[in-house]
């Protein structure tokens, strides 16, 4: 897997892996285990550990070993031990704001209001969720649960979580076929008091304190990109969040996120015939052009699904910048 990819895999898997740590519970008696997937990003606890990711792009698989420091207030420090090509890159959080620095630089700035949050209910809609049963993971109580997809095409979880902090201690991804995506896993688990952290940990550089990601409501999509998209994808995902961002050259790139309450889509749109500056994973992808802009579709399912929901947006995406045109060239001649 290359460098990039492997890179960009990780945080997609942390998201998810984090995103789903519950509420501490009693041991004794299994919870409701939505009740559970409820979370925080911020853990109840200060603790540091170390997390191994195993992500598998064929039969061979690559691992990434990281470090963690994580804090109640939600400030946070991730930083790659391995492999070696990746050291020095870190993603951080103030309990604010989180970035991702590539040797002391800032690469990434998106505040957390502007993070997309889970929908429970279409987690519910769109998910079978297991009785969760009593295990042991590091020497420690936890509860498993395995989240099911009813849509045939999206892969399925295993979390085990931890009885008395929430924490997810271990989690897997499988493809619908039965095949692995990604095993986390905890290691080196270590709860500390707050003075135990120095503060200097979760420090960004000054100038990478202002984001320039940019929400954008209906209105203003239309406004400035003159695209439409539709509030409903089949297969349950709705629209969560759009947002702008300026890349390579100050070029302007649309980030639109659906999600089905567990699960992401991201559908970017760059103006004109432009290759997308941005590292990809190695989720699967759809690409299309269409009416002066160049779309992108990637999420964590199966090809084929990909495909049917890239030819709903194909039919309900047409950007309105060519009527646009069309308008102000018959006002001209007129």
């Amino acid at each position: 897997m290359s460098e990039g990819r492997l890179k960009n895999l990780v945080p997609a898997v942390l998201t998810i892996f984090w995103a789903l740590a519950a509420k501490g519970v009693g041991e004794n008696n299994p919870p409701d285990p939505l009740t559970l997937l409820q979370i925080s990003l911020a853990p109840k606890v200060a603790y540091t550990c170390k997390v191994v990711v195993t992500a598998w792009h064929s039969p061979k698989g690559d691992t990434a070993l990281l470090r963690e420091w994580r804090l109640p207030d939600g400030r946070y420090r991730i930083e790659y031990l391995a492999p070696k090509r990746l050291r020095g890159t870190v993603l951080v959080s103030d309990g604010k704001r989180r970035w991702r620095l590539v040797n002391g630089q800032a690469l990434w700035d998106l505040s957390f209001k502007d993070l997309p949050t889970k929908r429970w209910d279409l987690l519910r809609r769109n998910y079978r969720l297991s009785k969760p049963r009593p295990v042991t993971v590091l020497n420690r109580k936890a509860w498993l649960v395995e989240v099911q997809p009813r849509a045939k095409g999206k892969p399925h979880h295993r979390f085990w979580l931890d009885a008395e902090h929430g924490i997810v201690l271990k989690h897997e991804l499988h493809r619908s076929d039965g095949m692995p995506l990604a095993f986390t896993i905890v290691t080196d688990l270590h709860f500390l008091p707050h003075k135990r952290i120095p503060a200097s940990l979760f420090a960004v550089p000054r100038k990478a304190r202002k984001s320039e990601v940019r929400l954008l409501s209906a209105d203003e999509l239309q406004q400035r990109w003159h695209i439409r998209l539709p509030n409903k994808l089949p297969f349950g995902f709705v629209l969560e969040q759009v947002e702008e961002a300026p890349v390579r050259l100050r070029q302007p790139v649309l980030h639109a996120t659906y999600t089905d309450g567990l699960l992401y889509l991201s559908l970017f749109a760059l103006s004109g015939d432009l290759t997308f500056p941005l590292p990809f994973s190695r989720f699967p992808m759809e690409r299309w052009r269409k009416g002066g802009y160049t779309f992108l579709l990637i999420g964590g399912v199966d090809k084929p699904l990909l495909k049917q929901i890239a030819a709903s947006l194909r039919l309900g995406d047409e950007p309105e910048n060519q009527h646009r045109k069309q308008q102000q060239s018959a006002d001209d001649e007129g």
